[in-house]
């Protein structure tokens, strides 16, 4: 991928990457500090990654950092508060989620959201929030087609069951 091609795919896929880091992470800083590594990465990695599919090497890429980050937070709060404590999101809410969150019904979609499991918030978030296309989310998570189809159906009715479940949705 010569400079020109890399610059053109940073200013397309730059602030998906950063929107999809920051509702998996829930954390602004992390964030862009994952969006950043990622495209430090696809820089890196130049010469192997077609310009055409730099998209889906860069979401794929985020979603392994987003990993990463989120499997540290839980060894770091074991380590500090004990085993009792699976999980901790610290600081800022990120754009995507300050929009969500100005309701109260954006706020329980963001809480029923972060109930679901890493891989189920993973592909409603690609779809739902960031509007992928099913074959570039298929191609980010190295599925079938058919099998992220119905990941997406199974992740959707358990967003839709939390949200009976409050009130939220009929």
């Amino acid at each position: 991928m010569d400079p020109r091609t890399f610059e053109q795919a940073v200013v397309e896929h730059k602030d998906r990457v950063h929107g999809y880091a920051a509702m998996m992470l829930r954390d602004r800083v992390e964030a862009q500090d994952v969006a950043q590594e990622a495209l430090v990465r696809l820089w890196r990695h130049r010469e192997e990654v077609d310009g055409s599919l730099a998209g889906v090497w860069l979401l794929r890429t985020t979603r392994n950092l987003c990993i990463d980050r989120l499997r540290r937070r839980v060894v770091r709060s074991e380590v500090e508060d004990g085993p009792e404590v699976l999980e901790r999101h610290d600081g800022g809410a990120p754009d995507p989620e300050r929009l969500a969150g100005s309701s109260e019904t954006g706020r329980a979609v963001l809480r029923a959201l972060a109930g679901l499991s890493e891989a189920d918030r993973t592909v409603v978030v690609l779809r739902e929030v960031q509007g992928l296309p099913y074959e570039e989310i298929a191609g980010t998570l190295g599925v079938p087609l058919g099998t992220l189809k119905a990941r997406l159906h199974r992740a959707r009715e358990r967003l839709r069951a939390e949200l009976v479940r409050t009130g939220v949705a009929p």
